[in-house]
């Protein structure tokens, strides 16, 4: 039994390094991606509890303003 050697180029395919390089490149941007996208769903996250925040302050203002 021969051992199964390690093929730099397929007869139709393409360069095995330049596969690889094209799948890290193509991680990479799903990364980045991903990362964008986290940041702006956090954004929007928090510009939406600021501003329940500051509606559940002024709803407890006038509820105070009423008691007294």
């Amino acid at each position: 039994m021969g051992l199964a050697l390690l093929k730099e180029n397929e007869p139709i395919g393409v360069v095995r390094k330049d596969f690889e390089e094209a799948l890290l490149q193509l991680g990479d941007m799903a990364r980045i991606s991903e990362q964008r996208l986290t940041l702006k769903v956090d954004h929007w996250i928090d510009e939406t509890y600021q501003v329940q925040k500051r509606e559940i302050e002024q709803v407890c203002l006038a509820i105070q303003s009423y008691k007294k």
